[in-house]
């Protein structure tokens, strides 16, 4: 058994330049690129696409070379509208969809025409990235947001992808409610020593060196995109053998906008742990309240963002202890096992220009927990 009581923060800060000629699976930045063709097939040149987040307004031009490429790298990721306009063609104007360290990939094809006739195209997601040898999903904010997740915890989106588990964690002593294992390592070794997940966060690494896993949680609100790598990692990966985790955070738009929830849960409406009863205490007692809320909007219209999260988890919950030998059966009984976290996550992004941003990130987790040591399963991960 073990108390812990502990706090930590991660301040981050990123300038994102758009100069940059590739974005590697750790960054928090994707690419839109692409060839402009005419309708016979032939590239055309020096071609003006004018590219827009639609969430803060921010745009980046590009012009097409004289083989009719052009390419945006450094974008964050988000949707965004593809604008081509070239004299003597229709508008063509397409949506895309950026994925951190992903090439979302648009040929466009324009017509002859006043460049007051508009064609549209259908949303381009990020296609495979035949320049790496990667293997990785990404699950992105709307099916993160639609899912039900255990504790709330982002790690458990991991499980979504083949060959992955999310094991019970040790909120006592690690503060991990969960910890990944990928094709069958070891959930929350030490990434530092070969084995386990590398996890970063907008880029960079929030892997408890000396116990394994991450004693940083932080809520599924925050999360715009969750990638996970299983084999063949890109080399800013870092050391780890087993897979590697990235999270994205959201960023603040142009549109004020907010939620608050409260979840609740208790023994009344959950499985016994372990889906069985223990002969010790046939029926264990375990409460979960679990309010929050989120803001985010602009500061300062189309130039500076914010986004705010604050998330506050009470739970009481029991353990049983059951001896086997004679000699210890009376240390044998039922131990409160109550667990309290406040996580604030606060992010600030600015545009320096149409090709620089800024963003500062600090997150922060209060808690404090009694429990069972090390990988011990807990009630609340299987409730």
């Amino acid at each position: 058994m073990g108390l812990q009581s502990k706090g930590s923060a991660v301040v981050a800060v990123c300038i994102l330049l758009g100069g940059a000629v590739s974005g590697p699976a750790q960054e928090p930045t994707g690419i839109i690129s692409g060839t402009i063709t005419d309708t016979s097939g032939a590239v055309v040149p020096n071609v003006t696409i004018t590219i827009t987040n639609k969430a803060t307004g921010g745009v980046r031009n590009a012009v097409a070379n004289a083989e009719g490429l052009y390419s945006a790298p450094a974008l964050l990721p988000a949707e965004y509208e593809v604008r081509v306009e070239q004299a003597g063609f229709r508008t063509v104007v397409a949506a895309a969809q950026v994925v951190a360290g992903g090439t979302t990939n648009l040929d466009l094809t324009i017509t002859p025409g006043a460049p007051t006739e508009v064609v549209t195209v259908e949303a381009t997601a990020a296609q495979i990235d035949y320049d790496s040898h990667a293997i990785q999903g990404v699950i992105q904010r709307q099916t993160i947001e639609d899912l039900p997740l255990n504790g709330r915890s982002s790690l458990q989106l991991a499980a979504l992808e083949p060959g992955v588990t999310v094991v019970p964690g040790s909120t006592a002593q690690f503060n991990a409610m969960f910890n990944v294992s990928v094709f069958g390592a070891a959930a929350g070794a030490t990434a530092g020593g070969g084995v386990g997940a590398r996890l970063t966060m907008d880029g960079g690494t929030i892997n408890d060196e000396m116990e394994g896993g991450t004693s940083m949680n932080f809520s599924q609100e925050v999360v715009q995109e969750f990638q996970l790598s299983t084999l063949n990692f890109d080399a800013s990966t870092g050391i780890a053998a087993a897979g590697a985790v990235n999270i994205i955070t959201r960023s603040g738009g142009n549109d004020l906008h907010g939620s608050a929830y409260y979840f609740y849960r208790d023994h009344n409406i959950a499985a016994y742990p372990g889906l069985s009863r223990s002969a010790l205490f046939p029926s264990p007692f375990f409460q979960r309240k679990n309010p929050g809320f989120l803001l985010g909007g602009p500061i300062e219209k189309d130039k500076l963002f914010f986004f705010f999260n604050y998330e506050h988890l009470g739970q009481t919950a029991v353990l049983s202890e059951q001896e086997d030998l004679p000699s210890v059966q009376g240390l044998s009984g039922v131990w409160p096992e109550p667990y309290h976290y406040n996580l604030i996550n606060t992010r600030f992004d600015y545009r320096l220009s149409s090709k620089n941003n800024l963003f500062v990130r600090y997150t922060h987790d209060g808690n404090a927990g009694f429990g069972p040591y090390a990988l011990t399963p807990q009630p609340a991960s299987f409730n």
